[in-house]
């Protein structure tokens, strides 16, 4: 693929990825310098397509815009036909707000208080019905003015709206039984600690090398209470168990696991060319109401 985009990941099912008839299921994220999709055959409830690719660097949102215009062009994919079309905003920015504290006419106050987001920015909010919370988060408006003319329609999420929803189902319905969850991404990660089979903490924070990611990590534990080598825990994202964050928290953590993919769905076989714990909230975006 001829620059700015760099192929990274590009998964298909020979069979049927392209034979799309509108009803079929598109999920998408916006990474931080990147962006992934995937589709869902709703026929066979299975996955038969993943695709994730680096874009040059931005310069700022307006150029991101730009670039996605481009790169949506270039696939057929993705100008297809859909019966649902779903967009997870990767972003470390985001407030939650107990159910039956939120209110709609409050959500600028409530995302003032700890975001200060910019003037070019729109407010957008998710519920979250298994966590009985609303997710407030700033979106670009000129990423959003672009999303809505490619693709009409389009359900908009935060990133942390799968992470949280989806993992506290498995939680609930004795699929996972972590006590700590790790959530790496490309410039920052999560960190969800759990308690009695619920949410008991959630932050996201930014890093630029490992050693800022431990520190923020065990900053956390720190102000909880917890010592990390009596948790079970488990990472997901984009990480390997070669690389240098998993042989790191290797030292500090007895009991260390990736984390499964969800068992809603099924897989194209070809999906096996990838860790079960890469692209758990792009996979998992269509569970989210």
């Amino acid at each position: 693929m001829d620059a700015p985009f760099n192929e990274i990941v590009n998964i298909r099912d020979p069979e049927n990825v392209l034979s799309t008839t509108g009803k079929n299921f598109l999920s998408m994220e916006l990474l931080p310098g990147g962006f992934s999709y995937s589709v869902l055959d709703t026929d066979k409830f299975r996955y038969t397509y993943l695709e994730s690719v680096e874009f040059e660097q931005p310069r700022d949102h307006e150029h991101y815009a730009q670039l996605l215009d481009l790169f949506t062009r270039s696939k057929k994919l993705l100008t297809s036909s859909y019966q649902r079309i779903s967009l997870a905003f990767s972003s470390p920015k985001v407030t939650f707000v107990p159910a039956d504290l939120f209110s709609y006419m409050d959500k600028n106050k409530f995302v003032d208080f700890n975001i200060y987001p910019e003037d070019d920015f729109e407010i957008k909010t998710d519920k979250l019905n298994n966590l009985s919370a609303y997710a407030l988060y700033p979106f670009p408006r000129v990423l959003l003015q672009k999303i809505n003319y490619l693709f009409p329609g389009c359900r908009l999420r935060h990133i942390s709206t799968s992470l949280i929803e989806n993992i506290l189902y498995m939680v609930r319905y004795g699929r996972l039984n972590p006590d700590l969850v790790i959530h790496v991404q490309k410039d920052h990660f999560e960190v969800l600690v759990f308690e009695n089979e619920e949410l008991s903490f959630y932050n996201s924070f930014n890093y630029h090398t490992w050693d800022d990611l431990f520190y923020y990590l065990f900053f956390v534990l720190e102000q909880l209470g917890l010592q990390a080598e009596d948790l079970n825990t488990m990472v997901y994202g984009e990480v390997s168990i070669q690389g240098d964050f998993y042989k790191k928290l290797r030292l500090y953590v007895k009991s260390l696991s990736f984390g499964p993919r969800s068992d809603l769905y099924r897989y194209s076989e070809a999906f096996d060319e990838v860790p079960h714990h890469f692209y758990f909230n792009l996979l998992n975006l269509n569970a989210c109401g």
